[in-house]
């Protein structure tokens, strides 16, 4: 059996230790201090504060495990990398892409590893395994690809690669 290798840029790695620190040290610690004064409240059944704990450490303990699975076979993404990509093509990682979504808006995201997708600080964050990051993978500027949404298939152009 293959393990699957989780490619991450060095500040993304860097986010995701900080954030399994602080869930491990400050968040779980609190919650379970939580816990353990509901429980001594009154009767378990109907005590709202215990309940809102153990779903505030179940979500907590998820989230670490998602980390430490993301961070057991990691790989950094090495910057000298940057430099080898081709600004025609979507060939590798820190490539910025503009595209248009049929029927949507246009946006421009920057490729990143595994566990770094979503907003930060406002900037959409693309990761390359993700459906969109394949099927756009080795695609040039004008190039279409069909993506699969929630109302069914649409459609999106590559405007630009940086």
């Amino acid at each position: 059996m293959t393990t699957k290798v989780n490619y991450l840029t060095k500040e993304g790695y860097d986010k995701l230790v900080q954030e399994l620190h602080n869930l491990k040290k400050e968040q779980l610690p609190a919650v379970l201090e939580r816990l353990a004064e509901a429980k001594s409240m009154w009767d378990l059944s109907e005590n709202f504060e215990y309940k809102s704990a153990l779903e505030d450490k179940d979500f907590i303990q998820t989230r670490m495990n998602e980390i430490e699975e993301l961070l057991h076979d990691v790989e950094i993404i090495q910057e000298e990398k940057k430099s080898v990509k081709k600004a025609d093509k979507v060939v590798d990682y820190w490539s910025r892409v503009t595209f248009y979504v049929e029927g949507e808006k246009e946006y421009t995201a920057d490729i990143v590893g595994t566990g770094e997708a979503g907003l930060d600080n406002g900037e959409l964050k693309l990761s390359f395994d993700s459906p969109l990051g394949i099927a756009i993978r080795g695609k040039k500027i004008g190039d279409v690809v069909k993506m699969r949404i929630t109302t069914g298939k649409s459609d999106v152009k590559i405007i630009n690669i940086e």
